[in-house]
């Protein structure tokens, strides 16, 4: 969950909208799954077609498919195109109903939950660091939000217009702390979202 909905309460019934992330290097192993799926394609199966970014990189197309285990059901977005009986190894995320496909909803009873809280190392002011690591902790008491980390940003100039608005940045003498999740465990409801 990324902030977007109130956090859930342990003991909630909740329905979400389910995108599955295949796994990275930075997927923190709690919040990681295997499962073994069924995958079809959805509609034709091309969600982008490959293109060339500014710096001439090829950037690949991608396919967008459901999978199916267990009675639960997520979209998948990859630019490997999987179909049928398919291991696959990653995350649940709850997305916006309006962003995957209908068949890729679950209900379910909230049974845990757990803020994800990103470190990083201080890096020369105003740059984020590419270098993190995720610890899992319960969420702050009664927050409503997450902590974004940043800090007011030192003017550039002594003659920094007055608007009012400051510009936000990491933390430029200590390590950069912020909130990118709540981490979720469902007792999954059968009958269908």
């Amino acid at each position: 969950m990324d902030g977007m909905v109130e956090f859930p309460e342990v003991g909630a019934s909740v329905e979400y909208a389910l995108e599955f992330q295949p796994a990275a290097p930075d997927t923190h192993p709690d919040a990681s799954t295997e499962i073994d799926a069924q995958v079809e394609l959805v509609n034709d199966g091309r969600a982008s077609a490959g293109w060339t970014d500014p710096e001439g990189r090829a950037r690949p197309g991608t396919f967008s498919m459901l999978a199916r285990w267990d009675g639960c059901c997520a979209h998948l977005t990859s630019t490997t195109a999987y179909s049928g009986a398919v291991r696959l190894v990653g995350m649940l995320e709850a997305d916006f109903p309006a962003l995957v496909p209908d068949e890729a909803r679950v209900r379910g009873t909230v049974t845990r939950r757990r803020m994800i809280t990103r470190t990083s190392a201080p890096v020369p002011y105003g740059q984020h660091s590419q270098e993190w690591t995720d610890t899992l902790g319960p969420p702050i008491a009664e927050a409503t939000g997450f902590r974004s980390g940043l800090v007011p940003a030192e003017p550039t100039t002594d003659r920094a217009p007055r608007s009012g608005w400051v510009a936000m940045v990491p933390p430029a003498d200590r390590p950069g702390v912020r909130d990118v999740g709540v981490l979720v465990d469902l007792e999954v409801s059968r009958e269908r979202a």
